[in-house]
């Protein structure tokens, strides 16, 4: 084994298809130039500063991933709130990003508490970290080192952000490196330029003597000639020379003037380099409002949010995973709105007729209703449509529209709008389920625990499904009603908006009883589920002669995958089946006796619901069709 390890040292191991060695990998060099670069040339200055503080006044959120809601109240949140007692968050990104833009890399070091959880985040300076590789594991570990004191720090204890180095993957390169010639030929310049307005570094005049003077004589002649001639406040003051001497001029050298040239020539390259518009920066005029508004959008674009992205992607693999593995960061999008763009789409749609004078003002911003009257070209005819609510994300747009304009059968461009908006409006309601379910899961899951330390078997731990059936049926009946409620008053506003149909009191019966029975079979068969899930997993446990802690983890597993995984499943289901349900009822009611089976067009398509794609069925015939499947998205277009 020894042999096999020394020949592996000095051949290298290959990792990845690349020679690896088992030696520290220091920072590369000139950080510290490079660091000291920052407050010695200008426009490094202000570019480096310009985006680092864009990246520091950026908003964060943390989110739940399996339901994708915010959440305000965590120790994660505590810890991105108040990073360290020295820094605030706003200091910390500033940092942390100044080190990217310089050297290309970030090394965040986490200070964990007694449980192991991170309770402080410190950056540490680039140029004092080292990385030791490892063959089996590519990291072996991290040291940060300062004078003869040195400190190893494992793996999970730092978050090695940075630009990928393609002579070096385990460091970064940033941009200064890529421009360090051009570093010093400005910061040169700049001192060159400084000589040359004190005194040009060179003498302007020689004074001629015929002989030697003696030493004495020449000291005070020199001391006196620079006392009364030296520097640009004594520009011009007379001059008188004695005993024999003259003056002979120096000419000016043309090449200092270039300098201006190159120093102009070095900000190019440095604001190329960090991908900044001069107009930002103030290098530039800024000209008109719409080319101020395309370099925001080009600076947000590509290279605020490249930047954002490269910290997220890092604390959501390695910072959120320590708290929790259903956590996720994120960010508000940087990137501004093209009004432009915007305006002059609305604008086309407008004149098109794809959507109505409403809809087009409440586009950009403005309310739908105005008072007044509007001055309209001649290519616009105006034609009845319905009336539309500015912040309602309902059956609108092309739908109705076409309806208003009394089409028996909608065109494809029309029923594609029709199940995006139909697909938005149920995404929101899923939500609604995810939470329920995780709540009655979370329930479930603790009864299951609680039984395990008194169960001499896998039946004492079981849940009572009895109870589990009801409190199911309690909490998604509602929800159930509340989804074909909506529904079924959506499809009576799509087919006759004008009926005073909101004075109904309340659903019909079968409305009522097949909300109430799906409700219930939902109930027995989601429980049903778990208890033989549990019983089979429990079992397996007991059999192994598992202790009460490794059974407990077979069911935290179990439930945190329910959450997971089996809580969107269910929450999509039955959504669509409660407002599919819903539809077919609401049409039913407003005269509508055949519908059109209309199944999402895209690389989502199963092999089941294709074919069903255009299918006519009689109205009472659709009814428990639709979902064809878990995850199904198909829908139901009315056909009048």
């Amino acid at each position: 084994m020894a042999v096999k390890d020394t020949i592996r040292r000095l051949l290298g191991y290959r990792l990845g298809g690349g020679g690896f060695t088992e030696m520290a990998i220091p920072p590369g060099r000139d950080y510290q130039g490079y660091l000291q670069a920052y407050g010695n040339i200008g426009w490094l200055f202000g570019a480096v500063s310009l985006i680092a503080n864009s990246v520091a006044s950026s908003e964060w959120m943390l989110y739940q991933a399996s339901n994708e809601e915010e959440i305000d109240n965590h120790p994660l949140v505590d810890l991105w709130n108040r990073i360290n007692p020295f820094q605030t968050r706003y200091q910390f990104l500033l940092m942390l990003q100044t080190y990217i833009e310089l050297v290309g890399e970030a090394f965040i070091v986490l200070n964990k508490n007694r449980l192991g959880v991170p309770a402080e985040m410190w950056l540490a300076p680039p140029g004092n970290m080292t990385i030791v590789p490892s063959a089996e594991t590519y990291i072996s570990h991290y040291e940060f080192s300062r004078g003869s004191v040195k400190v190893k720090l494992e793996v999970p204890e730092v978050i090695h952000i940075f630009n990928p180095n393609p002579a070096n993957p385990y460091r970064g390169i940033g941009a200064a490196r890529s421009i360090s010639t051009d570093l010093d030929s400005e910061l040169y310049a700049g001192k060159y330029q400084n000589k040359l307005f004190y005194n040009d570094a060179t003498p302007r005049v020689f004074l001629e003597f015929p002989d030697l003077p003696p030493a004495e004589e020449r000291k005070r002649l020199r001391d006196e000639f620079s006392d009364m001639h030296q520097g640009w406040r004594n520009a011009y003051k007379p001059g008188f020379l004695w005993g024999g001497a003259k003056a002979s001029n120096v000419a000016f050298n043309m090449r200092d003037a270039d300098f201006a040239a190159l120093r102009m020539a070095s900000k190019k390259l440095i604001l190329g380099a960090y991908h900044i518009p001069e107009s930002l920066i103030g290098a530039a005029d800024i000209g008109s409002r719409a080319r101020a508004e395309a370099d925001e959008y080009v600076f947000s674009k590509y290279t605020i949010h490249p930047a954002l992205q490269r910290i997220r992607e890092a604390l959501n693999e390695q910072l959120c995973p320590l708290f929790d593995e259903d956590l996720e960061f994120d960010f508000v999008n940087p990137v501004p709105e093209d009004i432009d763009r915007l305006r002059n789409q609305n604008r086309q749609d407008f004149t098109a007729g794809i959507i109505t004078r409403e809809e087009a003002r409440l586009v950009i911003g403005m309310d739908a209703e105005a008072e007044g009257t509007f001055l309209l070209p001649f290519s616009v005819l105006e034609v009845p449509a319905k009336q539309l609510q500015p912040l309602k994300r309902d059956l609108t747009g092309y739908a109705n529209h076409y309806f208003a304009m009394h089409y028996s059968r909608w065109l494809e461009p029309q029923k594609d709008a029709f199940w995006k908006a139909y697909i938005a409006k149920t995404e929101g309601e899923e939500k609604l389920f995810i939470t329920a379910l995780k709540k009655l899961w979370d329930d479930q899951k603790k009864e299951v625990i609680s039984n395990l330390k008194n169960a001499q078997g896998p039946e004492d731990a079981l849940f009572d499904v009895g109870e589990a059936e009801e409190e199911f049926d309690d909490k998604l009946q509602p929800l159930i009603g509340e989804v074909f409620n909506h529904h079924y008053s959506d499809a009576q506003d799509l087919i006759a908006p004008e009926t005073p149909h909101k004075e109904w009191k309340g659903l019909s019966k079968p409305a009522l009883a097949w909300i109430r029975t799906h409700s219930l079979e939902l109930a027995k068969l989601l429980n049903g589920t778990s208890i033989d899930d549990l019983r089979g997993t429990l079992a397996e446990g007991f059999e192994l002669g598992e202790s009460v802690p490794k059974l407990t983890k077979r069911v935290t597993v179990y439930y945190g995958e329910a959450n997971k995984v089996r809580s969107r499943t269910v929450a999509r289901t039955e959504t669509i089946a409660a407002s599919n349900e819903g539809a077919l009822q609401g049409y039913g009611d407003v005269g509508v006796e055949k519908v059109e089976w209309y199944t999402a067009l895209d690389d989502r398509t199963c092999d089941e619901c294709g074919p069903q794609h255009g299918s006519e069925y009689p109205r009472k015939q659709a009814s428990g069709r639709i979902p064809a499947h878990p995850n199904c998205r198909c829908t139901w277009v009315p056909i009048v």
